[in-house]
């Protein structure tokens, strides 16, 4: 299964059914929820979006993640096209 993790500190977004639904920060949902599918941008693969620490962050965790704009070899990505 892959996992997606919410990037944004908190949003709240309307789930297709209607109901109102609360992302937070670290969150983390299976890539093909229907939250995911209608919300891409609040998503990312990097599993360093579901870390949390307390003090002051370690070195590899002081920037966010930076995404890879094209897909690595053999890696499928999750697009849609409006």
């Amino acid at each position: 299964m892959q996992v997606m993790y919410v990037k944004v500190d908190s949003a709240v977004v309307t789930l297709p059914d209607g109901t109102p639904w609360t992302l937070v920060k670290g969150q983390h949902y299976p890539a093909d929820d229907p939250v995911v599918r209608e919300n891409p941008g609040m998503f990312s693969a990097d599993p360093r979006y579901g870390v949390t620490w307390t003090g002051p962050p370690p070195a590899e965790l002081s920037e966010p993640p930076v995404e890879q704009a094209t897909a690595g070899p053999g890696e499928k990505r999750n697009v849609r096209r409006g």
